[in-house]
């Protein structure tokens, strides 16, 4: 009896070891079953992110390619049924979710809004061409109005030219050299040059003027002869008149008119009848356009 019992309890024993083992071996099993769950998902989410990383990547260097055509076509990019700036809150909105930690909420969200990217760029794609074609017609355009403006510039410089030609025609100024000034006496007929104020009937003078370069058509020559009192010697008020200096208003003794060639050596002669010459220093002074070109004294005692 004693034995019967002794057997049943060995059995009762290896019965609970067999249950107690069992029970440990599934517990085991299923927790190593769990992380090999969990590492499987981590590791997709992964790679789901990493494809999307490269996905995101490649879309952004399509668009990178099209900024500098699109940031300068702003009439066409106005008319566009979105805002450019929705391109960088996007991108930066991607960004953020593909950084942090992978979870299925940020899988989820960066695959929709890559897709809403992908879309914006392949739309820009298409009005590329338009914007370029549009800014070599605008680059056209600009050309064209900066030749216009060349050639209108050339052209008021080539009037310019003219008038100031026409101007300086006018303008020209004779060399004036070799002046002489003799005071006259006229005895039975005959001139005679004389130092003598009592004994002077008259003066007459020349001069030589020359120019290399032009020629002038209707030159005008004014004489002017200062008596020892600083009064202008004139001959009869016919004769004389007035004309303008840089110095102001002059009184001119006579005026000679003559043409010119160029490079001539032209020599003007002029006579002033005196009455009662005064003894002193006479003075001629010669004018062309307002200006003093030569001057000479002449004493008489």
């Amino acid at each position: 009896m004693l034995l019967v019992v002794s057997v049943l309890l060995i059995l009762v024993s290896f019965a609970l070891l067999w249950s107690w083992g069992y029970s440990l071996g599934n517990e085991k099993s299923s927790k190593s079953g769990t992380v090999y769950i969990l590492k499987d998902s981590t590791a997709a989410a992964t790679a789901t992110r990493d494809s999307l990383n490269k996905i995101y990547k490649a879309t952004i260097q399509n668009l990178g390619s099209l900024d500098s055509t699109l940031s300068q076509a702003d009439s066409i990019q106005n008319g566009l049924t979105f805002n450019f700036n929705e391109f960088y809150k996007l991108r930066t909105e991607i960004a953020d979710l593909l950084k942090n930690p992978a979870n299925k909420q940020d899988i989820d969200n960066a695959k929709l809004k890559i897709a809403e990217l992908q879309g914006k760029v392949n739309e820009l794609k298409n009005r590329n061409a338009e914007i370029e074609n549009e800014n070599k017609r605008l680059n056209e355009v600009l050309a064209q109005l900066t030749r216009n403006e060349n050639q209108g510039i050339q052209n008021v410089r080539a009037t310019s030219s003219d008038d100031a030609a026409d101007k300086a025609a006018t303008k020209i100024l004779l060399n004036v050299s070799d002046i002489k000034l003799q005071a006259l006496m006229v005895v039975e007929g005959k001139e005679e040059e004389t130092v003598q104020a009592l004994q002077t009937n008259k003066f007459t003078g020349s001069f030589v003027v020359r120019h290399n370069q032009y020629q002038v058509l209707g030159a005008e020559m004014m004489v002017v002869l200062l008596q020892p009192d600083g009064k202008v010697l004139k001959t009869s008020p016919w004769d004389s008149g007035s004309f303008e200096t840089t110095e102001g208003r002059k009184i001119y003794s006579c005026k000679l008119r003559f043409d010119y060639t160029r490079g001539e050596i032209k020599r003007l002669s002029f006579s002033l009848n005196a009455e009662k010459c005064m003894k002193g220093n006479y003075t001629v002074q010669l004018y062309q356009n307002g200006q003093l070109l030569g001057k000479m004294l002449k004493t008489l005692i």
